[in-house]
């Protein structure tokens, strides 16, 4: 419940750093306020900090695992992606439930695609959306565990036709090293 919490208290900062009016920045004071109540402990973040030398190496490691499983993907190469997802992910991927949640999805019922199978998943959902990534920012959430971020640019007219660029961060992926090499767990 405390960790749900987070993310209702992290609501308004993310809105706000998504917008630049100045009317954005009440919320502040109330989430502030919000967060006293609690334990300094109780406010870690699920993020860890770590030495800027730690965090270059790994950005270089998962960028190229990165632009690797983009490869693949453009490739249609199934096997190659089901052998970068973790055991668990990949039996999550496959099982009736979560195939057909993913096929009521607005795209797949217009397109009249019904998922049976990973192999489906894989060529309707990850094929078109995955298979350019990129990856701008990571955060650890363990030594062998980060997640991927890509930043979406956004251009934006006001009412006074001025443009506006807010930027949207995406989590694209969370990988787990084990070893030499990184496997997608989310």
């Amino acid at each position: 419940m405390q960790r749900f919490l987070w993310y209702l208290l992290l609501a308004p900062l993310v809105f706000m750093a998504c917008k630049s009016s100045p009317a954005a920045i009440e919320p502040m004071g109330e989430a502030a306020a919000f967060a006293a109540d609690f334990d300094e402990e109780e406010l870690i973040l699920d993020h860890l900090t770590v030495s800027q030398e730690l965090y270059d190496f790994t950005f270089t490691e998962v960028k190229h695992f990165v632009d690797n499983l983009n490869t693949t993907i453009r490739r249609k190469d199934y096997s190659g992606w089901k052998d970068a997802l973790s055991d668990g992910l990949f039996t999550h991927f496959s099982s009736p439930e979560f195939l057909a949640k993913a096929s009521e999805s607005n795209l797949l019922r217009s397109r009249k695609i019904i998922l049976k199978t990973p192999n489906d998943y894989f060529i309707n959902v990850v094929v078109p959306s995955r298979s350019n990534s990129r990856v701008d920012e990571i955060e650890f959430t363990a030594h062998n565990t980060v997640k991927v971020f890509y930043l979406e640019k956004l251009e934006k007219k006001t009412e006074n036709n001025a443009v506006v660029t807010e930027t949207r961060r995406l989590r694209l992926y969370e990988l787990e090293k084990s070893g030499d090499s990184w496997k997608i767990i989310d």
